[in-house]
């Protein structure tokens, strides 16, 4: 008798411990021309980097992962309130920060409080992650692999067959992101109001997935 074949979705998923706290302190300020707006992001990267190298880390760990000057355009209306088009008005800085931290509320909390008292219309994302997902990775996809075969195991012997080889493997590469939310700082003003109270949180373990397809022979009494 001719064998047939089984395809099986194949899960993995991890529990991981957060060791990297990381900050993205995001600025999005209008200016009436390019001169001032470009001035301002020059002096927010000096600042950043001043500021954690007053508390005693290199200034490289801020890595800059967005900066943009452009074209600040408004709806224009005549007296009666009718729209009649779009008008250029000055220009938007939006400018991106990111800074990864040991685990530490004090740390953090002065690198915030810093941010607040020196960077103008500054936001900052709080979140927890890990240094280095590529071992993560590997772990999900081995778990993807024994669970589609434990699958394939049972459906066989269900059907009074026996599992043969694997014939393909279908696995499309994600970019798992290995983070969760821990607080967002809405505005200088909050972020210089932060104390380590404040920001006395600990992290949940982060779980994360993947998923595989796996197609075996079935192998027919």
């Amino acid at each position: 008798m001719e064998n047939s074949q089984i395809r099986i979705q194949g899960k993995g998923a991890i529990h991981v411990v957060p060791d990297v706290t990381r900050l993205e302190v995001r600025v999005e300020q209008w200016f009436p021309n390019y001169e001032k707006g470009y001035a301002q992001a020059k002096e927010n990267s000096s600042w950043i980097v001043k500021i954690l190298e007053y508390n005693h880390k290199p200034g490289n760990l801020a890595k800059t992962i967005r900066f943009n000057i452009e074209d600040f355009v408004e709806n224009e209306y005549d007296e009666d309130g009718n729209y009649i088009g779009k008008k250029k008005n000055g220009f938007m800085l939006e400018q991106t920060f990111k800074i990864d931290l040991p685990i530490d509320n004090y740390l953090v909390n002065c690198i915030v409080k810093g941010v607040g008292k020196f960077i103008p219309s500054a936001q900052i994302n709080i979140e927890y992650t890990v240094k280095d997902d590529r071992p993560i990775q590997l772990k999900m996809l081995e778990r993807c692999m024994t669970d589609a075969r434990d699958k394939a195991k049972i459906m066989a012997e269900a059907l009074g067959c026996t599992l043969g080889k694997v014939i393909s493997i279908e696995y499309s590469h994600q970019n798992v992101h290995v983070h969760s939310q821990a607080r967002n700082i809405h505005s200088s003003s909050e972020a210089k109001a932060s104390t380590p109270g404040s920001l006395d949180i600990t992290p949940d373990d982060l779980v994360v997935s993947d998923t595989a397809y796996v197609v075996f022979e079935l192998i027919n009494p």
